[in-house]
């Protein structure tokens, strides 16, 4: 029996000091900067928006590198770990092939993620490096508080993506919160975004409705064997 709070890996120093102060400085040049996200409450269902503010890295820019090559790093030290685990899958090391994109984050005094999952289709996993300490509040949660993280300067957390794997920022109460973010997929982003376009335009034939309508009652109704 493992406890699940063990699937979620962290370590110390992935980033150095200067590296987590080059990508905050990064921030300031970011052109997106100012971009807010949303996302549905995982208590209530509600799609609500968070009061951080995202900038994403450009490709192939130092900072894209340096984000990217710790990513890699840290994917590969989870699986691992995982490994030590025997218990899982032997394909969990093709579930984290790509990064949707590599973002960086900032929390003003305030600032928080409300309970939430970061599941989606082809999301396998979260990676998340906390860039600075010089801030209060801003700890993460997981499942509505039972299970906390602090997280040091350079320190990097990853998990599963799943609806099971709730959790939350608490709001920064004094200071400015900076770390990197990315949902770590099996397939390469663009061509999720096809895949999104192709099952939009399912999802308008008639035909697949009735089908669906007709799953989804018999789910209700566990009718499924």
């Amino acid at each position: 029996m493992i406890n699940l709070n063990e699937l979620i890996f962290r370590k110390k120093n992935a980033l150095t000091k200067d590296e987590c102060q080059f990508l905050i400085e990064e921030y300031a040049k970011l052109a997106d900067n100012n971009l807010l996200e949303q996302c549905p409450d995982a208590n209530s269902g509600v799609v609500t928006q968070s009061t951080f503010k995202r900038g994403s890295l450009e490709f192939g820019t130092e900072a894209w590198n340096l984000a990217f090559k710790a990513n890699e790093n840290i994917i590969n030290e989870y699986m691992d770990y995982l490994d030590t685990f025997g218990m899982f899958h032997t394909l969990a090391r093709s579930s984290m092939l790509f990064s949707h994109m590599y973002r960086v984050l900032k929390y003003e005094p305030g600032s928080k993620i409300h309970p939430h999952t970061d599941h989606s289709p082809f999301v396998y996993g979260s990676a998340t490096f906390n860039l600075n300490d010089d801030y209060t509040g801003g700890d993460f949660l997981f499942w509505n508080g039972a299970h906390r993280v602090k997280l040091e300067v350079g320190e990097a957390m990853i998990w599963p993506a799943d609806y099971f794997w709730v959790h939350e920022v608490e709001p920064i109460k004094t200071g400015i919160r900076y770390s990197t973010n990315s949902f770590l997929l099996n397939i390469p982003q663009q061509l999720r975004h096809e895949v999104f376009e192709y099952m939009q335009h399912i999802y308008k034939d008639p035909e697949y409705q009735k089908y669906a309508d007709e799953c989804r009652y018999n789910i209700r109704t566990k009718k499924i064997s």
